[in-house]
């Protein structure tokens, strides 16, 4: 289930994927039953839908002229928001994102204050955060319905708070009555554990996050220190317990300290954040991890010996990327400590036909890896709830790399053009520079083999109407190339895709 999905009700999320659309369209004279048709909505309802969204950026932006222009068409350059911006809109209206904003902004939260004050009943808050109790649920978290709050691991609801904060504003709004500028102190004291703290918007996360955490310290919810950081943490002069206790309002104990400041190290290896070779906290990881006894590096180690076996045979030079290792251990350490699912930003983001694997031999053996280590002692985190989510997000890490290999179908494609070097040249280099995709002149006796058919004439398609055509105009601008690349990449998913 995407973000949107989660947390809009239905009328709502089709204003929002309305929206998108239009954001798409680039035309100042665009068909409303043409739209409705894409959207598969009735003309009525589309019209309607329409107005609202126009009202809405009217309000957004007092200087804001109408998308609908009359005679059933609207001009979609006339849209005066980002697609952010009116997400955001939307969800401050929306009862789930109410909620959660209320119980951890309000001191003492609790249903029939947050009714009264955003005038909705208590069958409406129910059957409107329905969707996202059950989201929270699968990970053992419990939305508690009188007072407003959530019970579970406070390492999970924090993350999960974060995500669902975090997709909301995309940084752009604080929504948390906490201090932004305390938030980015603290952020800013623990940065030189996160590989984030190195690129902009990592910036904006880390100070997301240190937000969450100061919302709920006040409320006496405290993350508890666990046994299985013992390993990483324990006689490690790289993590300082106490560089915390100057940055808080309120007295902590020292358990309590040791406590958030093993939280926050933590943070720091949840994710598979690593994406610069030179990073200084991924050499420290594989540092760690490497040179301290601890069943995460077996696995992991275990792993890519196996996968180098069964799927990187011609270019087992690939997984020696540390930035593979680096990012597999954060995974494993997360399942490791945790035992259960716990939530990410990836599950709410990307289309589930996006997240299927290009070969499902591919995901299949990594399953039976899975399958069979587990019932070593050593490796007994990987529960039955545990098992397809670790063997699912180690495949996902190794992805990119493994389309890299031969084993990934690419895209055939042939090009139906005049025979002009200076007018195919650039063409050909754009598809050269795709490395899904094998590109060739067209050769009629292949016609079954071609997954797409680039033509500058439409002659083709009319002799060979079961052919996938796609016309290419040699006066397109860039952005065809972006339309181009988006068929290709689609192509290529449906192929690959089980």
């Amino acid at each position: 289930m995407l973000y949107e999905e989660l947390i809009m009700d239905s009328s709502t999320l089709i204003k929002f994927n309305l929206f998108k659309t239009l954001t798409r369209l680039n035309n100042d004279h665009y068909p409303v039953t043409h739209l409705a048709e894409e959207m598969d909505l009735n003309y009525q309802q589309t019209m309607i839908d329409l107005a609202e969204i126009d009202r809405d950026l009217e309000e957004l932006h007092e200087n804001h002229v109408s998308i609908l222009i009359g005679a059933g068409k609207i001009n979609s350059f006339n849209i005066s928001s980002t697609i952010d911006e009116y997400r955001y809109f939307l969800l401050t209206h929306s009862v789930p994102f109410q909620f959660m904003l209320y119980f951890l902004n309000e001191p003492e939260p609790n249903v029939d204050k947050f009714c009264e004050k955003y005038y909705v009943s208590r069958s409406t808050v129910s059957r409107k955060i329905a969707k996202f109790k059950a989201y929270l649920h699968q990970f053992h978290l419990r939305l508690t319905y009188t007072d407003a709050g959530l019970v579970g691991d406070e390492r999970i609801i924090r993350i999960a708070l974060f995500i669902l904060v975090w997709l909301g504003t995309r940084g752009m709004y604080w929504p948390l009555k906490v201090s932004e500028e305390k938030a980015e102190q603290f952020a800013d004291a623990c940065a030189k554990y996160f590989p984030l703290s190195r690129t902009y918007l990592g910036r904006l996360e880390l100070k997301f996050f240190a937000g969450i955490i100061l919302s709920r310290l006040p409320r006496n919810k405290f993350a508890k220190y666990d046994k299985h950081y013992d390993f990483l943490l324990q006689k490690n002069s790289y993590y300082d317990f106490h560089e915390i206790e100057a940055l808080l309002d309120i007295p902590l104990t020292p358990k309590q300290i040791k406590g958030e400041s093993s939280f926050i190290f933590f943070l720091a290896h949840f994710a598979p954040f690593y994406t610069l070779e030179d990073d200084e906290s991924l050499q420290q990881t594989l540092l760690d991890f490497s040179t301290r006894l601890n069943p995460v590096y077996s696995l992991t180690r275990e792993f890519l010996d196996y996968v180098r076996k069964q799927f990187f045979k011609a270019e087992p030079e690939l997984l020696d990327s540390p930035l593979i290792l680096g990012n597999l251990l954060n995974v494993g350490f997360s399942f490791y400590v945790f035992r259960q699912v716990y939530p990410s930003i990836h599950g709410l983001v990307v289309q589930p036909q996006m997240q299927a694997h290009s070969n499902q031999e591919f995901q299949d053996k990594i399953d039976q890896f899975f399958s069979f280590v587990r019932k070593d002692p050593e490796f007994q985190f990987i529960t039955d709830e545990v098992l397809p989510e670790i063997s699912k997000t180690y495949a996902n890490v190794l992805l990119p790399y493994y389309d890299r290999v031969k084993y990934s179908k690419k895209l055939q494609v042939s090009l139906a053009m005049e025979h002009n070097f200076l007018l195919v040249k650039g063409l050909y280099q754009f598809l050269d520079d795709l490395k899904f995709v094998q590109a060739e002149p067209y050769n009629t006796s292949k016609n079954d083999d071609y997954d797409l058919v680039i033509s500058s004439s439409l002659l083709l398609k009319q002799e060979h109407p079961e052919l996938p055509v796609y016309f290419w105009d040699h006066s397109s601008s860039e952005s065809e190339l972006i339309s181009l690349y988006q068929k290709l990449r689609n192509l290529y998913t449906e192929k690959n895709i089980y």
